[in-house]
């Protein structure tokens, strides 16, 4: 008889984990795209997740990238949320920082109006930024200046890129296909 009580309770907890742990996870309503910590920093900044940021073909970067600043990969991170607001410019790539010195002056948040590429850090050699457009002011063209080794935030899908650099408090950008 033991042995009989012991399967059927086995078997309830076996349908109970089938058929209840489902709803728990629904319940939530949410499933992450980037870490916990990266969520709450975007919603406290009027900003949701791109939840439909990987339903596309081929291959994508995540939609943010921890160390864009250097130092310790925990120390800096970048990201694109959605505004919650309506916008011409719905998109924001968020800069969190341990400490804003090193934005270099730059603004903690960049308006876009381009759906989010899959995020990367790289370091960039001979970077002309007549190449580039300031963030704020698309069709200003960048100064002429050369930076020997810049170290930018590349948001790249299907071969087409957008490079931006921070430059004397202000972020550039070049688009590259």
């Amino acid at each position: 008889m033991k042995a009989r009580k012991s399967r059927w309770s086995a078997a309830a907890i076996a349908f109970a984990l089938v058929t209840i742990m489902p709803a728990v996870g629904a319940a939530s309503g949410e499933s992450l795209i980037m870490p916990r910590e990266l969520v709450d920093y975007a919603r406290s900044h009027g900003c949701a997740p791109v939840e439909d940021f990987y339903e596309r073909a081929g291959m994508v970067n995540p939609p943010y990238v921890y160390g864009f600043a250097g130092g310790e990969p925990e120390d800096s991170a970048a990201l694109w949320c959605r505004k919650t607001e309506k916008s011409d410019k719905p998109y924001l790539l968020l800069l969190k920082v341990s400490d804003p010195k090193r934005l270099g002056g730059c603004p903690a948040r960049i308006e876009w109006w381009n759906y989010p590429k899959g995020l990367a850090v790289e370091t960039r050699s001979g970077l002309k930024l007549s190449d580039f457009h300031f963030a704020t002011e698309p069709k200003r063209p960048g100064p002429t200046t050369t930076i020997s080794n810049a170290r930018v935030i590349v948001g790249e899908y299907d071969g087409v890129e957008e490079i931006f650099v921070c430059h004397q408090g202000a972020w550039l950008f070049m688009l590259r296909d």
